[in-house]
């Protein structure tokens, strides 16, 4: 038995290493991908790791077209990376990425006030809001309303009722009231458009507006002056968001020291 030693020079070991891996990255795939120039001068570990990587590596997938590519290696590894763990996936697209839908037309700020004038207009002329009121009674106040749903801030609740008159006429009646003890106070005094007026609700009525009590300190809502069909109106709208079930309160405003002296719940409670 003769053993024979063989020598391969050194560059030439190398160029049969790299053929036998090349040997066994080509029976992977179909087509292999002819090395350019920059890549021939890579070493043999280099030569390796690119013949190793599939196919789809040698192709940017079609969503990253268009993108800016990085110059450093580490993030072309981390894209050729990325790139290969998603050949098998299928990217599915919505038709909305392409073509964007037709957005309904919104309403301008205009036309929100004009339905809002509509559906209070309607309210007020048909008593409606009064149905969502419950009348309660209790021994120190008296009657009194709670709210039978919920409202949202700015939202009408219901209307103060009664006879509009003018400020002279009121102070009238206002003298005639105050020598019978027995009749509460229902008067409101409000000035609209350079004028004062008075809303007279005295009269017993099935209206609830009247019987709403007064907070100073804790008023749920807030009157407002309307005009509707030429006439105008005094109504009570939320000051805030208002729960089913609680107390309807304003501030009845009137804080002459001669009737706060005689009431001094007016600014107490």
């Amino acid at each position: 038995l003769v053993k024979i030693n063989v020598t391969i020079p050194l560059e030439q070991e190398k160029i049969m290493l790299g053929n036998v891996v090349a040997s066994k990255t080509r029976t992977r795939r179909r087509k292999p991908q002819r090395a350019s120039t920059s890549t021939a001068t890579h070493n043999t570990s280099t030569l390796s790791a690119a013949a190793a990587a599939p196919a789809a590596a040698a192709f940017a997938p079609s969503s990253t077209m268009g993108k800016k590519v990085l110059n450093n290696n580490t993030s072309s590894n981390k894209a050729r990376g990325k790139a290969a763990g998603n050949k098998d996936k299928v990217e599915s697209h919505k038709i909305t990425e392409y073509f964007q839908p037709r957005r309904s037309e919104r309403k301008t700020g205009k036309q929100i006030e004009e339905e809002t004038t509509v559906k209070m207009e309607e309210a007020l002329s048909s008593g409606s809001c009064e149905d969502d009121l419950i009348v309660y009674s209790e021994e120190f106040k008296g009657r009194g309303i709670r709210a039978g749903r919920s409202y949202v801030k700015n939202e009408l609740v219901v209307e103060y009722r009664g006879d509009m008159i003018d400020y002279e006429t009121a102070k009238l009646r206002e003298e005639e009231y105050g020598r019978d003890h027995s009749i509460g106070s229902y008067m409101y005094f409000f000035k609209y458009k350079n004028k004062h007026w008075c809303v007279d609700a005295t009269k017993e009525s099935p209206f609830k507006g009247r019987l709403v009590n007064h907070s100073a300190l804790r008023p749920n809502l807030k009157t407002k002056v309307v005009e509707m069909g030429g006439q105008h109106h005094l109504i009570l709208i939320a000051k805030r968001s208002i729960e089913e079930g609680e107390e309807l309160l304003y501030d009845y405003g009137d804080r002459t020291p001669a009737t706060v002296a005689q009431n001094p719940w007016l600014v107490n409670s």
